[in-house]
């Protein structure tokens, strides 16, 4: 079910450590996009593996209903390249989907970075003038 019509500029899965092995993670982390998208196939694959704490704080604030929050504290941990879409509600929607019965990894987040109306706008009129 596609609740956005525009693919996600960014996925992020987050894993519970310990996570899938590392040459098994970006399989397992697009799988995961793929089964539990709300948007469009698309965008950016980024996948975090967080200590138990710190990964049931970023749950805790999902639960809680902290999107911008939660999504800074992950993005950050991405990089230079991904934190381009931090702190920019204006022109991005986060939206969370948990899943606590992975069988393999008990809870797995999946952060998606959507990009608003007007930036799609913005993004295709550069497009065609270049």
């Amino acid at each position: 079910m596609n609740l956005t019509p525009h693919p996600p500029a960014i996925n992020v899965v987050v894993f519970r450590f310990s996570g899938p092995e590392d040459d098994r993670i970006e399989e397992l982390s697009a799988d995961f996009v793929e089964r539990k998208t709300v948007c469009p196939l698309g965008g950016g694959l980024g996948y975090l593996v967080l200590q138990p704490d710190d990964f049931d704080r970023v749950w805790a604030g999902v639960d809680a209903g902290d999107a911008f929050g939660t999504a800074d504290a992950v993005l950050y941990h991405l990089g230079p390249d991904v934190r381009q879409f931090m702190h920019r509600s204006e022109d991005f929607i986060y939206g969370w989907v948990g899943a606590d019965d992975e069988p393999e990894f008990e809870r797995v987040l999946l952060l998606q970075v959507v990009p608003r109306p007007h930036l799609v706008e913005m993004m295709k009129r550069r497009a065609e003038q270049n």
